[in-house]
């Protein structure tokens, strides 16, 4: 099972990925990341909001309902609040393999936590490395998150050298 944040999931779903993804592998969101990505983005007529508002209601994402005693302990230890609170919760809640943030905070939390985490960036080379996109659609993939997202140069370089390993 894999938990999201909002906006590692807008930033897959900006790239043209989300699909892929949700069609791959168990992806949930708590409700309060579905309110964020799908319910204000509609509000704005926002494509990628439509997009995963139709994987859920296709029930290729699903939505789960966050506990509260998660919640609580998570902002009393580590100030976290909002969708990034409510994806660490689940993640611990549900024994999630994976958490997709790219939220600094919420990493540093994972960090603490033990839990594995990925950006945005990696779930598309993983997807790549896993044959589930083909070549052309990890370029204009990771082309789209780079020019969507707030990464240092040191991480897109990285994972630049991560992809001519493959």
């Amino acid at each position: 099972m894999i938990v999201s944040d909002s906006s590692t999931l807008i930033l897959l779903a900006k790239a043209s990925v989300l699909e892929a993804l949700a069609g791959s592998y168990e992806l949930v969101l708590s409700d309060l990341v579905y309110e964020e990505s799908v319910l204000r983005g509609r509000e704005k007529a926002r494509q990628d909001a439509l997009l995963i508002a139709r994987l859920v209601d296709a029930g290729k994402i699903r939505v789960l309902e966050a506990p509260e005693a998660r919640k609580g302990m998570l902002l009393k230890a580590f100030g976290i609040s909002g969708g990034e609170n409510e994806t660490v919760a689940l993640a611990l809640e549900h024994g999630c393999g994976l958490v997709l943030t790219d939220d600094r905070k919420n990493m540093t939390v994972c960090k603490v936590l033990g839990i594995k985490y990925v950006i945005a960036l990696d779930v598309v080379i993983r997807l790549y490395a896993a044959g589930v996109i083909d070549r052309r659609k990890l370029d204009e993939a990771f082309r789209r998150i780079v020019e969507t997202g707030w990464l240092k140069d040191e991480i897109i370089q990285d994972r630049l050298k991560k992809i001519e390993e493959l």
